[in-house]
């Protein structure tokens, strides 16, 4: 017979809310690495470059934005906290 420990930490904190849940500031990151990908993609086709420059610039503003949330400002913890 099983018996279940009630300090083991199986259960997600917050689940028993409804609702829409907030993203977290991590999300809203990596949400914007593809529209900075896209956004530099359109700006070269409007501004008659090539698609390498503008696709090149959002690359290098997403890689920004990803070394930012990975050294500047990194997530602490993770499942366990």
């Amino acid at each position: 017979m099983s018996v279940r420990d009630p300090s083991s930490d199986d259960v997600v904190p917050g689940a028993d809310r409804v609702g829409p849940v907030s993203p977290s500031k991590y999300d809203l990151l990596l949400a914007a690495v593809p529209a900075l990908l896209l956004a530099g993609a359109a700006a070269a086709t409007r501004l008659a470059l090539p698609a390498s420059v503008g696709t090149g610039l959002g690359s290098l503003l997403a890689a920004l934005l990803v070394g930012y949330g990975l050294f500047v400002d990194p997530p602490l913890g993770g499942r366990d906290t």
